[in-house]
């Protein structure tokens, strides 16, 4: 499937992030702060804004701090998720705009961060498709500088874990940073280094993903003054981001076909 950037290429932006997180603010100021201050970074440092779409939460506080420090961002939103007041984001000209609704959703919590007054002109961009697999997977395709997880649910869960194995199987090679605010990640982190020692995941294969912790560990994770760190940290992993040697499976995922005399061509999947 080929997926053409929805960013200006004139700008010669650098390389979009997809940032994976919650519909809802969380019940800790931190969280909402921390995603503040990695949408500004991201914007401060040239780094287009991909994400769910949604206007609520988490997904509204990351993408407005992006568009208000002048960054580019491009929302992608199931249609059967149109109704969802937390899902929805009506963005100028996009085809979005065009099915807006008042219903609420019973997934998302909090303020509508974004709104129909919020004219941000070509900076912000809503896709509606079809189905989550076609959302995630045009994610994906966009986001070839990487992928940044803050706190959030189940489909933040989802979405990450997804994308470690896509790292894995060598569908993508992209930095997968989860950020540890307030050490809401600390446990799951944990769980994986169990998995290693249990057997089932590689001790290499620990370097698929990155944990971003604030320097100074666990404490300085949960103190509120320094939330607009994480911004600056996520930004410096991004940039120290290396696979250890043999993580991974290093799999062919090219589809190809051989023609007679044994030559093998590359296949447009999109023709197949």
């Amino acid at each position: 499937m080929s997926v053409p950037s929805p960013f200006p290429s004139q700008l010669q932006l650098k390389k979009p992030v997809c940032v994976f997180c919650g519909s809802s603010p969380g019940k800790l100021p931190l969280f909402t702060n921390a995603s503040a201050a990695v949408g500004q970074a991201l914007a401060n440092a040239g780094i287009p804004l991909v994400y769910g779409g949604g206007r609520r939460g988490i997904m509204g506080v990351v993408s407005q701090s992006c568009l208000k420090a002048g960054g580019y961002v491009h929302g992608i939103v199931p249609r059967a998720l149109t109704e969802r007041a937390s899902e929805h984001t009506p963005a100028p000209g996009s085809e979005g705009s065009e099915s807006k609704s008042d219903s609420k959703s019973k997934e998302g919590q909090g303020d509508d961060v974004l709104s129909e007054s919020d004219n941000y002109g070509d900076k912000f961009s809503t896709d509606v498709v079809g189905s989550m697999h076609e959302r995630k997977l045009k994610m994906a395709k966009i986001s070839q500088g990487g992928f940044i997880v803050l706190p959030g649910g189940y489909g933040t869960f989802e979405e990450a874990l997804e994308m470690i194995t896509w790292n894995q199987l060598g569908i993508h090679r992209l930095p997968i940073l989860i950020l540890n605010v307030g050490n809401f990640y600390t446990h799951l982190y944990n769980q994986f280094i169990s998995s290693v020692e249990a057997g089932f995941i590689a001790p290499s294969n620990l370097s698929l993903l990155k944990l971003v912790n604030l320097e100074g560990g666990e404490d300085a994770n949960t103190d509120e003054s320094r939330a607009d760190e994480w911004g600056q940290a996520a930004f410096k992993a991004l940039d120290e981001w290396d696979l250890a040697e043999g993580a991974g499976y290093a799999l062919d995922w090219e589809l190809k076909e051989k023609r007679a005399g044994g030559k093998e061509l590359n296949l447009d999947v999109e023709s197949v």
